[in-house]
């Protein structure tokens, strides 16, 4: 019998460097850890209702951080450790590329489908526009005769 492993969620890969901000002494941060918040690398709270939770983060110094962006970091405090470098970092970001480019070939398809659709649809517009000048010409001629 096999034991069965739930995995944990994993955020999503913003991006392979880390966020240069200044953080001012004393002054509270909220670390997005879900990579989904809007105001990378801080939370905006789109994480609410799944399982993260942003890291609180107050620094003694003011100075300029680097802060993860790829959302793997080690460091239990969110700033950077280079992960993104490392062959873990790298593979999530192939993973996120991907992810990216097959989202890009899906809305290229449905494009290539809608304008297909349109051209289609003013074919058909000429044929009967046409079958309508033929029928508004024979009526004309009809009614010509003597």
């Amino acid at each position: 019998m096999s034991e069965s492993k739930e995995q944990q969620p994993e955020p999503v890969f913003v991006q392979p460097k880390p966020y240069k901000v200044q953080l001012e002494s004393g002054k509270e941060y909220y670390w997005c850890t879900c990579g989904q918040s809007k105001n990378q690398p801080f939370c905006d709270g789109t994480h609410r209702g799944g399982p993260f939770k942003p890291k609180k983060i107050t620094v003694d110094e003011t100075k300029d951080y680097f802060l993860c962006g790829c959302k793997y970091t080690h460091n239990a405090d969110g700033f950077c450790d280079g992960t993104h470098r490392k062959e873990e970092g790298i593979r999530k970001y192939n993973e996120f590329l991907l992810k990216a480019n097959n989202k890009l070939k899906e809305e290229n398809e449905a494009l290539k489908t809608k304008a297909q659709l349109a051209a289609n649809k003013q074919s058909m517009l000429y044929v009967a526009l046409a079958a309508a000048g033929m029928i508004v010409v024979g009526l004309a001629v009809k009614h010509t005769r003597p």
